[in-house]
């Protein structure tokens, strides 16, 4: 992918797209797409903090933050759910099971980003083939919700999430088209 001086050049994101790949967008078209929107109660520093969150974590362990911006934007209804808002700060649906109640919170907002991320990292990466610092934010994410061993590196591709993450079948679907809404591909 190209890199011009404005940062990596936008490609179109499907359900074939690896999980583990440069930034196909930015930090600046993340939060426009979200403050264009309902946004629940959160601020727009908060929403600006949240969408640099996920370039600062993912992007450095090759993870697309596009990607994982638009899965929390899908699963929040751009940030207007119960479960993401305060004190909750769950962007990723993690154990939420439709049961009144069931789910998990996190501390914080950027530590809901950050299992999310290490969530993501594991269904993408098989064990023993990630890096120390995925090694680190996989381990930290799996210990707010422990994943199966055999959905390890289960989703090397956003359609691999169908099925597993969530049931709907066009869920990669959903979220390749909200990605590419964000980088202003659709």
């Amino acid at each position: 992918m190209a890199v011009t001086a404005a940062g990596p050049s936008a490609s179109t994101v499907s359900p074939s797209s690896p999980l583990m790949a440069r930034p196909r967008g930015n930090v600046a078209q993340v939060t426009a797409y979200l403050l264009a929107r309902k946004h629940g109660t959160y601020s727009r520093a908060e929403v600006e903090a949240i969408a640099a969150d996920y370039f600062a974590v993912a992007g450095p362990l090759g993870l697309d933050p596009l990607v994982a911006a638009s899965q929390m934007i899908e699963e929040t209804a751009h940030l207007t759910s119960f479960w993401s808002q305060p004190p909750r700060h769950n962007f990723a649906g993690i154990g939420i099971t439709g049961e009144p109640g069931v789910g998990l919170s996190f501390p914080s907002a950027q530590e809901g980003v950050r299992a999310q991320l290490g969530r993501l990292l594991a269904y993408a990466l098989k064990a023993g083939t990630e890096t120390p610092g995925q090694r680190s934010l996989i381990k930290e994410a799996l210990s707010f919700r422990p994943l199966p061993s055999d959905r390890r590196g289960i989703a090397p591709t956003l359609g691999g999430l169908a099925g597993h993450w969530a049931a709907d079948p066009q869920y990669a679907v959903k979220i390749a088209g909200i990605a590419n809404q964000v980088i202003g591909a659709a």
